[in-house]
């Protein structure tokens, strides 16, 4: 067994390794996959970096070993400029908690109140789709899934203004994906085109969100929607505390970024894979017009379509609409792969290679 596991090599430090990398990651990286397997090494500098190929590895980073690796500080300062310190950025003790807070909007019992607002805002599309030829499907599926989500957090309707709203998400998506390969990331408040438009675009969302937090606070009643469920949430696990006003603002922003743009993609990719395989498209449709007849679809039904689930699922694994989960950093020396890691090592994770 060698000391460090295959993978690509360069004379200059592993600097032309890394520019590889941020120039073109969807090509380069499951080149390396493809080529040096399960677990592939790099060194950038003074900085052994893994990829992490199989999912018995990925498994042993974010469950059996997850208390060996931390999430990578560089990419959580950066996503804090926008999440603060939500679920996806948090870590240790609050992580927990806030998960433990967060799990109950996630359980079997929610689906069906989820699924008639999914069903009653796409019918709603297809009403109007009745009066044209042709649509952007991109930018459908953008402004359906902000729509649902914006009414699922927040009870509200934010239909009318979901392009100023889809555009501010997309500044902030694009922006956070140069920051995260930028060879250097400027502080916000730098006086650049990049980080105006960043702030403008947050300004945005954050005013949306905090305004509906005060409204609601100030109403005092429960409107039945996930805002209501983050300021009523109460941590019975452990202290028996409440989340802060600011808790419940950097929970909602991050479930509204990545709530509504993945699945968006999802659904794109899917589209686009349905008319690339007509034979595909057609038994899909067969099953979806056999199960349902004439009449709207239920969460129930979902069980009921095999077909379409497995389509949903392969467009899932070809384009997974999250190609990179947050990179990890070893805490310590741990073995992973029957290779050590030294304490240090950077650890990437990318759904999209595997």
């Amino acid at each position: 067994m060698g000391r460090y596991p295959p993978g690509p090599r360069d004379r200059a430090f592993g600097l032309r390794l890394a520019r590889q990398m941020r120039r073109n990651p969807l090509e380069i990286l499951p080149k390396w996959g493809q080529h040096y397997g399960d677990l592939t090494h790099l060194r950038v500098a003074w900085l052994h970096v893994y990829l992490v190929n199989h999912p018995d590895l990925i498994r042993e980073v974010l469950v059996t070993q997850r208390a060996h690796f931390r999430k990578l500080p560089r990419q959580t300062r950066i996503l804090r400029t926008v999440d603060s310190n939500g679920l996806v950025v948090s870590e240790g003790a609050l992580w927990l908690r806030q998960r433990r807070l967060l799990q109950p909007l996630f359980y079997r019992r929610r689906l069906e109140p989820y699924g008639q607002v999914i069903v009653h805002f796409t019918q709603r599309m297809l009403d109007r789709w009745q009066s044209t030829t042709e649509v952007d499907m991109a930018d459908e599926m953008t402004h359906l899934t902000l729509a649902i989500i914006a009414h699922i957090l927040f009870g509200v309707d934010l239909s009318a203004d979901a392009p100023r709203f889809a555009e501010a998400v997309q500044v902030l998506s694009t922006e956070l994906e140069r920051e995260f390969v930028a060879p250097v990331v400027w502080p916000d408040w730098r006086a650049l085109p990049s980080k105006r438009r960043k702030r403008a675009a947050l300004n945005v969302v954050d005013e949306l969100i905090r305004g509906l937090i005060r409204q609601r606070v100030d109403a005092g009643h429960d409107a039945g929607d996930v805002l209501s469920m983050l300021l009523a949430a109460v941590d019975a696990e452990g202290d028996g505390s409440e989340m802060t006003e600011k808790q419940v603002r950097d929970e909602a922003m991050t479930l509204f970024n990545a709530g509504h743009d993945t699945t968006a993609s999802a659904l794109m990719w899917t589209w686009s894979l349905l008319a690339t395989y007509p034979q595909v498209e057609a038994r899909t449709r067969d099953e979806v017009r056999t199960v349902l007849g004439d009449r709207v679809a239920t969460s129930a039904d979902v069980n009921k379509l095999p077909y379409l689930t497995m389509v949903i699922k392969e467009a899932l694994r070809l384009y997974p609409p999250t190609v990179a989960l947050l990179g990890r950093q070893a805490t310590w020396a741990v073995e992973l792969g029957r290779h050590h890691l030294a304490k240090g090592s950077w650890v990437y994770l990318m759904p999209y290679v595997t």
